[in-house]
């Protein structure tokens, strides 16, 4: 079919790509090359076929990243307006699938493995992994990262906002928990080869994560927290596994007893437990099993078509998850980069995952597609990303899947290399003589780049840069900036002068690189190798073992390079260190140098003079991007680039954002009465000017800051109301293959709770029938039956005729309420589906002799 939109050939390749016989696909793109864009558009076109063939299967969606999980929902529905508007239009191509007949549970699902993990456990035969309790606690803390809602919710129920979460059941074990564990009570006091980072790597995906550690089809009788690898299991698997010596190994696997004892003891779990039970659980099901429970209306079992992306933060074993529970493995569309993966914990090889399909998932081997189109990045920038991934092929050729070196769509200047002594230089360099200001005045599409939160701590006042604008490599992870300016990377690195391994890499390494069939496949055949007289880099032999750390560092660098659309710059002060790199780099003439005597003030980069216009869209994506780790200093550049643009109320809107995220944790309980004046002054300041936007995602913010101010209850329930009424709305219009009437989801449901609660509160000293009705209303909105059929039983709602009818309206389905958040609830009122709220009205009725 077509699509509303028109990809390139080899994009269009992969969206329509078909095998004589049914296999999955792998696929694979550096970063920038349009992956997810061809996933997007392969789920939209296989959704369609199935909805003009009249079939109806179950397509879901999954990636670790709940923002791009979110994104890609949005532009699937974006998919379906765009067709829409080519079925207004005539387009005799365009063929109008019958929306009314779709319900919610044929449409495709979008899912974050977290939630997908918690359905699965609630939903599968078998004892469950979590307490409701834990459940509880762990949705609301994934779901309510801004603590908006949560902070509502203690409010609400008189706790106190920065309450810790009760300690009542077990907690999830991450990185940064394994950390303090591993300073603690885990590194010992031996030296050791191994750092955190590595140990927690092979635990995660070696000895718990991996397809072996499930011991699927054993006959012992395991606890689904016992399944891991035993001692000799793990020595025994291949170097393109776990590329540990087996001294290390055995230190390693001491460690992981060690750790499992101490998660235990103190209340913890880890993912690997988690998706264990759910193993052990799916392994018990035949394929009759899996069948019986889609007949019985349990949702997500069985897929029939799933979609991963960014397929390289999956552990093998919940791989096998998913391939077991799709109704055919050979229907799977997994895209990737290894060499994107700089989160901890996760060793991941395409070329693992088709053996494995085909040993394991009782699948063909699935087809290796690649993209090398970079649509982001220019030649130059790329050039030199590529010889950062060489280097990767060649010392830890293991740890990634070879793809062919990435293609610019056009050429630009080559990045350029620094070498300098002090801070105060490079702003000479950056600026020359031309500075009027002692800092550098950055561009809208500009940022600095250190490679940890440590280092961007430590940069000196006379760097002369906006600590706004300097971000680590993990920030700056999914952002896209014109330049970049990466700073002291190799002058800050944790392997010091192990860089000097590079020296090992020669041109007959080049050479045979570029003799590589798959890299060759690209029609790449030119390489540079340069003889400069530069100063050399002293010799350092390669031991895989002891210079891991430097697979992790690589991958940082390649990270780094490609935020760049335009321009890299390259700065270091610590000219022993950078030196080996920096030979490398000019050897594989893929940089210019800017020494002493040199400057870029010709080129004006920083302090480029952009429009207005660039300055306010540069704002808007700060502030789409404001989440997770970087929202405050996404806010900060957001409220910078307005004030560029001269946007005054936008930026101010901002600002009151940012402020509002700087005190939801504040407990005005503990503030003298003076503190509190001083701080109620601030709330309203902040709901005026949130309420001044005119913005959807900041009306539940504004409404929590009035809350807060314990004086406008009623005002307070009416914004929770309008935010809900609001999100409610935006999100059907946006998607017109919904059937309506449609019902609210779990998060505005939430806020039509809030305002049936404080309605009620007020009701309580006013009762006004005009209060009782907004209560009423709420309640219904939410789903909330009981309560509302309450309040009519207290006798507060209904006390005449007239009364009755008004109530009888809002219970009753219409043309004109198909659109209401109400809509839902006056179906399953017509259905008889919520018999205590429908006795109510009947008693209510013959109260009022109606």
């Amino acid at each position: 079919m077509d699509l509303p939109f028109t990809p390139g050939p080899k994009e269009h390749e992969i969206i329509h790509h078909r095998s004589e016989t049914p296999k999955s696909l792998l696929l694979m793109g550096r970063s920038g090359t349009g992956k997810t864009t061809c996933l997007v558009f392969r789920m939209w076109a296989q959704y369609h076929e199935y909805r003009q063939q009249g079939t109806r299967p179950k397509q879901m969606f999954l990636t670790k990243n709940e923002v791009l999980c979110r994104e890609v929902q949005r532009s699937f529905n974006n998919m379906g307006r765009a067709w829409r508007k080519r079925i207004e239009t005539n387009d005799p191509a365009a063929i109008e699938p019958d929306w009314s007949t779709i319900t919610d549970a044929e449409k495709p699902e979008f899912l974050t493995s977290s939630e997908w993990l918690e359905n699965l456990d609630v939903v599968l035969p078998g004892e469950q992994f979590f307490t409701p309790f834990e459940l509880k606690k762990r949705v609301d803390t994934r779901k309510e990262k801004d603590s908006v809602t949560k902070g509502i919710e203690d409010y609400l129920t008189g706790r106190d906002v920065d309450e810790i979460v009760s300690t009542e059941g077990r907690e999830e074990m991450n990185f940064p928990k394994f950390l303090k564990l591993w300073k603690r009570k885990l590194r010992g006091s031996r030296r050791s080869s191994l750092n955190e980072a590595i140990v927690w790597r092979e635990i995660k995906s070696f000895i718990k994560g991996s397809i072996v550690s499930l011991h699927i089809g054993d006959n012992e009788d395991r606890s689904a927290q016992d399944r891991y690898l035993s001692l000799d299991e793990y020595l025994a698997l291949g170097k393109k596994e776990s590329r540990l010596d087996e001294t290390q190994r055995r230190e390693a696997y001491e460690i992981f007893v060690k750790y499992e004892k101490l998660k235990k003891e103190s209340g913890f779990y880890d993912e690997g437990d988690l998706v264990h039970n759910i193993a052990s659980r799916v392994s018990r099901l035949s394929r009759g099993d899996i069948e019986a429970l889609a007949m019985q209306g349990v949702s997500l079992i069985p897929v029939d078509s799933l979609f991963v992306d960014e397929v390289q933060d999956f552990t093998q074993s919940e791989l096998y998850v998913l391939a077991m529970l799709c109704r055919d493995p050979n229907n799977l569309f997994l895209a990737g980069d290894t060499a994107q993966s700089i989160s901890q914990g996760v060793d991941f090889r395409f070329t693992d995952v088709r053996q494995i399909f085909f040993e394991h998932f009782g699948g063909t081997k699935p087809d290796l597609l690649q993209l090398t189109h970079n649509y982001r990045s220019h030649a130059g920038v790329l050039r030199l990303a590529a010889c950062v991934v060489e280097l990767m092929y060649h010392f830890f050729g293991n740890s990634l899947d070879r793809l062919p070196p990435d293609l610019g769509l056009f050429n630009g200047p080559k990045p350029v290399i620094m070498d300098v002594t002090s801070t105060e230089e490079l702003v000479l360099m950056l600026d020359g003589s031309k500075r009027e200001t002692s800092r550098i005045e950055f561009g809208a599409h500009q940022v600095v780049i250190v490679r940890s939160e440590e280092a961007k701590k430590a940069l000196p006042d006379e760097f002369g840069v906006d600590p706004d604008w300097v971000m680590t490599v993990q920030e700056s992870k999914g952002l896209e900036f014109d330049d970049v300016l990466l700073y002291n990377f190799f002058s800050d690195s944790p392997a010091e002068d192990l860089w000097r391994i590079v020296s090992n890499y020669t041109e007959e390494d080049i050479k045979a690189y570029y003799a590589d069939a798959t890299v060759a496949s690209s029609g790449v055949q030119k390489y540079d190798w340069e003889s400069p007289l530069l100063n050399d880099t002293r010799h350092l032999d390669f031991d895989v073992n002891s210079h891991k750390i430097l697979e992790v560092e690589l991958k940082m660098l390649y990270t780094a390079i490609t935020r760049a659309r335009v321009n890299v710059f390259i700065a270091e002060t610590d000219s022993e260190l950078s030196r080996p790199m920096f030979n490398y780099f000019q050897r594989r003439a893929v940089v210019d140098v800017v020494n002493r005597e040199g400057s870029l003030s010709s080129v004006r980069v920083f302090g480029a003079k952009d429009t207005i216009e660039d300055w306010k869209n540069r704002g808007e994506y700060y502030l789409e991007k404001a989440e997770g780790d970087r929202q405050n200093s996404c806010l900060r550049l957001a409220a910078k680039c307005f004030d560029k643009a001269g946007d005054t109320k936008r930026m101010n809107q901002t600002l009151a954002y940012l402020s509002f995220t700087e005190i939801e944790n504040e407990d005005e309980k503990k503030m003298k009465t003076k503190q509190k004046l001083k701080f109620k002054e601030k709330l309203y300041s902040i709901t005026e000017q949130l309420l001044e936007a005119r913005d959807v995602g900041f009306l539940n913010k504004a409404a929590f800051c009035l809350l807060r101010t314990e004086e406008h209850d009623e005002y307070t329930a009416r914004m929770f109301e309008l935010y809900a009424r609001l999100t409610y709305a935006k999100r059907i219009s946006e998607d017109d293959s919904l059937m309506l009437p449609v019902t609210p989801t779990s998060h505005e449901k939430k806020y039509f709770q809030y305002a049936g609660q404080l309605f009620a509160k007020v009701h309580k000293s006013d009762e006004t029938f005009r209060l009782a009705v907004d209560c009423f209303r709420n309640y219904v909105s939410a789903g909330m039956y009981d309560e509302a059929a309450d309040m009519i039983n207290s006798g507060n709602l209904v006390r005449n005729n007239k009364e009755f009818r008004s109530l009888y309206q809002l219970c009753i389905p219409s043309a004109d309420t198909m659109r209401d958040p109400t809509a839902a609830f006056r179906k399953d009122f017509q259905r008889k589906k919520c018999v205590k709220l429908i006795e109510a009205v009947k008693s209510a009725a013959i109260s009022v002799g109606n």
